[in-house]
């Protein structure tokens, strides 16, 4: 007997659409075709009118958990992912420890698993500091290694063991190791000696307001630390792959590179696509994010990378804080963290992008599940509706229309995501599914903590490489 059948839905992956009903069994799809055809099942779902989508899996985000948790807990950020269609998280490395050697790692798992409610991988840290690590950490199941081409934050320094490794020579004696394990060099791209200048001259000079921060980080910074590392990424024959891309020319930059044979691919997030630089004064320090928020020239570009398939997977950068951390930067906008919240954004917001016409909904589907799948190495488990694959997927109403309401967020940080509030969307997640289970339904969590599990990449030698 089956558990679930879903029929009469238009199922949709990111090389097509088709009417197809969907079979499931001990998790995973067993069949796709006509109900009529399979055996009976202990719960049907009759979804006509609505698109099935796989699941999205959310390429970027921190929690922080162990940590900081009245910013944000495993428990609250999966449920947040549980009511937007998102059916895994990809967390990065920050937390109190950070995740920087293979008993971090496992220590992390141990944590944070019991509260999960959807599907988690790991991303692990690659620095100077741990680099004797990193095979152990890369065979203890992360998907990708994540190194800031950044100073360490002062005062964070148990958070960023193992994360931060401005200098180019030492970097480069870290991805000739990430090359070895053949796992992804995930970067956050900013060039800290540039960056370092103009805010010492931008301090120097009394500029505080909230327009400073894009200042002292103009789209150079990202660039020059993008051409810097791939062609260190060439040299040491390793796999790039720069996360929130914000510059154009960053995309064209990477562009090139994959043209001349070398192994880049990268990622952006809605703050890129979705805000401008006028934001960034409206909203001041709710709005700030490393990188900055671009011009609206620089954002119309980066759609157009997008919709030629430039640009890989849009995941979200969730980086929840307090209100209490981010107010002082009304007045000295140096004084207030960067990051802001995306989980409950990242779904709606792509799917108003679809109903617009910026990208189909195929292409949605390979920037936000297909793609992120393939290149941390689940090809075939994730990321796609097929046969064999894991039951992973949302129901979505693509006439529904609506406005975000952030007051009604599972997450933490509603109380700082007061730059989405009240906008407009069309298309609405209806259900949320992970391996079978429904674990959402019209907004309204219905799973339980602990039935996400930790998902390790294939082995390497099973998989097949992204590009």
């Amino acid at each position: 007997m089956l558990d679930l059948i879903i029929r009469n839905a238009t199922v949709v992956n990111a090389d097509g659409r088709h009417q197809l009903d969907v079979a499931v069994r001990d998790g995973r799809i067993v069949a796709l075709g006509q109900s009529a055809d399979f055996a009976p099942a202990h719960t049907t779902v009759d979804a006509a009118g609505l698109y099935l989508l796989p699941g999205a899996i959310d390429s970027h985000l921190h929690v922080r958990d162990p940590g900081r948790l009245e910013r944000e807990d495993f428990a609250t950020a999966t449920r947040a992912a549980a009511v937007s269609g998102i059916t895994m998280i990809c967390e990065m490395p920050i937390a109190s420890p950070s995740v920087h050697n293979a008993q971090t790692l496992v220590d992390r798992i141990s944590t944070v698993q019991p509260k999960a409610y959807v599907d988690f991988a790991l991303y692990g840290g690659a620095a100077a500091d741990n680099i004797a690590e990193l095979p152990a950490l890369a065979n203890a199941g992360i998907i990708s290694f994540k190194t800031f081409r950044t100073a360490v934050p002062a005062g964070r320094e148990k958070e960023f063991i193992g994360l931060c490794c401005p200098d180019p020579g030492e970097f480069y004696r870290v991805l000739q190791v990430t090359a070895k394990t053949g796992r992804p060099a995930a970067i956050h791209a900013e060039d800290e000696y540039i960056l370092a200048v103009l805010a010492t001259h931008l301090k120097a000079a009394g500029d505080n307001g909230p327009t400073s921060h894009g200042r002292a980080r103009p789209p150079v910074v990202e660039e020059a630390c993008v051409a810097q590392s791939i062609a260190l990424a060439r040299a040491a024959n390793a796999w790039l792959h720069v996360v929130h891309v914000s510059s154009p020319y960053s995309v064209d930059l990477i562009t090139q590179a994959r043209a001349a044979g070398i192994k880049v691919t990268c990622e952006t997030c809605p703050p890129y696509l979705f805000l401008t630089d006028a934001d960034l004064a409206t909203y001041g320090p709710y709005a700030k994010t490393n990188p900055p928020v671009r011009d609206e020239f620089l954002v119309e570009a980066m759609w157009e990378r997008v919709a030629r398939g430039e640009i890989d997977i849009i995941g979200t950068d969730h980086s929840p804080f307090l209100a209490s951390e981010k107010e002082p930067g009304w007045d000295n906008m140096w004084a207030a963290p960067p990051g802001a919240p995306g989980i409950e954004i990242l779904v709606p917001l792509m799917l108003t992008a679809v109903a617009y016409g910026r990208i189909t909904l195929e292409r949605m589907v390979a920037l936000l599940s297909t793609n992120s799948a393939a290149i941390f190495g689940m090809a075939g488990r994730k990321g796609v509706i097929a046969v064999g694959a894991d039951a992973d997927f949302m129901l979505v109403d693509l006439a529904a229309e609506g406005r975000i309401d952030t007051n009604t967020w599972e997450s933490k940080s509603r109380v700082t995501a007061r730059l989405w509030h009240g906008r407009q969307t069309r298309g609405a997640v209806v259900s949320t599914f992970v391996r079978g289970q429904q674990v959402s339904h019209n907004g309204q969590v219905i799973g339980q903590p602990g039935w996400g599990r930790f998902v390790a990449p294939t082995p390497l030698n099973q998989e097949r490489p992204f590009r």
